[in-house]
Order: structure tokens, then C-alpha cells, then sequence
């Protein structure tokens, strides 16, 4: 059996959710990852063991490297092995670059880019003891390529992931390991409910208007559709899939 963790994949109305949804309908076992939010985790257990597969919950927090190890470690102790990762987890805050303090900075660099770097080679360390290869795959953003104020922070942890990725995919290529990353735009989400874009139902609007295809924002089980597609590809590597709607096409 093939197991598969998503770090940040408690929350109902989360990309986490429609990744933990979109694996085990391909038949993968999955742990699901978060920092809090353990009720909510208990219902996307249920949902995988509803679907048939065997699913478990590890609460770790990524920003810390021994989380990411223990993460690891718990998911071969409980199911056996690990076959895809998932670096899902994010966070983001808008403000103006002169309202950053060193603790939003701080707060955005720790769970964006530490969290994807100390679970990724925790990950690829497991799949090179296990000999056979694996598939990780990070959720960046279209802030991997476009510059969009006021998500400065935000944008700089997710064009440093973007770098990473192609390096790990050179350098773990050879261990049989593919590294590509997903960039979801507009999506129904926790994550977005702050944005500035959002404040009443004429700026969505206005946001759902210049998207091109089909005028509304993304489904999470969307973006799950293109983590999957990648964790089971066999050749493809160091690649970036943008999934949103066309939203940045033409801008950058």
C-alpha cells in the first residue's frame, strides 16, 4: 500500500482537504498533518477510512525541524512506510512592506519556507531508506512567479520554495525522488478570508470577473486534482503547475 502525508490538511474549508480527498481516491493511505485544529482533523480521518483507505492524524508543528522528523517517523510507525509528501502547510499576512515587524517576517518565513525545506529532506530521507523511490509535491502559489503587494512576505517565501524545488529535484533525482510544486491563485479557503480583495461582495466581484476561466475562484479539491496528478507521475520533475483560472495569465 501507498502512503502519503499532507501537512496543513485539518481544515474544512482548506487546499489540505481536497489534496487528503484527491490521494486516497487514487488509493493512497494518507496522514493527515496539522499544528492545531484536531476536531476538524478527526473528520478528514473519517472521510479517507470512508473512501476505504487507512488514514491516520499526527499534529506536529512544521516550522520546527524535529516536528518534521517526528512527523515522518509517526507516519512509518503507524502505517508503514511513505511514498508521497505533501508540503502543504502555509500561512500569509497582508501588509505593506513598512508594516512588517520582525515577527510577521518571522511568523510567514517559518511555516512558508522552513516548514517546506525541513519536511521535504525529512521526507526524502525516509524514501532513500526505503530504496524505492517517492514523490513529493509543495504548494506554493502564483506568488511563486508574480509580484503582488501587499503579500511581500508571503510572495518572498513562496519564490525561495520555488528555487528549492528545482534543486532538490536536481539532487534527489538520482534517489528516484521527483520534486515538483503546485501554485493555486484564487481559492475558496481559510487562508483567504483576510485578504483585502475580499472585504465585501463587490470587490470578490470584481476579483471573480478577472478571472478567465469560468469567473469564480478555485475548489480546493482542484488543486488536490493537480497534487495528485504529479504524485503519480512517472517522469515528470522540477515542474510548476499554476492552477488558477487563468487569473495571472498575461500579467507577469
Amino acid at each position: 500500500m501507498s502512503v502519503a502525508v499532507v501537512t496543513g490538511a485539518a481544515r474544512d474549508r482548506g487546499i489540505g482537504r481536497g489534496i487528503v480527498l484527491a490521494l486516497a481516491e487514487r488509493g493512497f493511505d494518507v496522514v493527515v498533518n496539522d499544528a492545531a485544529h484536531d476536531d476538524e482533523a478527526a473528520q478528514r480521518v473519517a472521510e479517507v477510512e470512508a473512501l476505504g483507505r487507512r488514514s491516520t492524524f499526527v499534529r506536529a508543528d512544521v516550522s520546527q525541524p524535529e516536528e518534521n522528523e517526528r512527523l515522518v517517523a509517526e507516519t512509518v510507525e503507524r502505517l508503514g512506510r511513505l511514498d508521497v509528501f505533501v508540503a502543504n502547510a502555509g500561512v500569509a499576512r497582508w501588509q505593506s512592506l513598512v508594516e512588517v515587524a520582525h515577527e510577521d517576517w518571522d511568523f510567514v518565513m517559518r511555516v512558508n519556507l522552513h516548514g517546506v525545506f525541513y519536511g521535504c529532506r525529512a521526507a526524502a530521507g525516509q524514501m532513500r531508506r526505503q530504496g524505492e523511490g517517492g514523490a513529493i509535491v509543495v504548494t506554493s502559489s502564483v506568488h511563486a512567479v508574480a509580484t503582488g503587494p501587499p503579500l511581500g512576505v508571503y510572495g518572498a517565501s513562496k519564490h525561495a520554495v520555488a528555487y528549492l524545488v528545482g534543486v532538490m529535484a536536481r539532487e534527489w533525482g538520482a534517489d528516484g525522488i521527483s520534486v515538483n510544486h503546485v501554485g493555486p491563485g484564487w481559492v475558496e479557503s481559510n487562508i483567504n478570508d483576510a485578504s483585502p480583495d475580499f472585504v465585501d461582495e463587490e470587490s470578490r466581484e470584481r476579483v471573480r470577473a478577472s478571472i478567465p476561466y469560468g469567473h469564480r475562484p478555485a475548489d480546493p479539491r482542484e488543486i488536490g486534482e493537480a497534487v495528485a496528478h504529479l504524485a503519480t507521475s512517472t517522469y515528470t520533475t522540477g515542474a510548476y503547475i499554476r492552477v488558477d483560472g487563468g487569473l495571472v495569465i498575461g500579467k507577469y
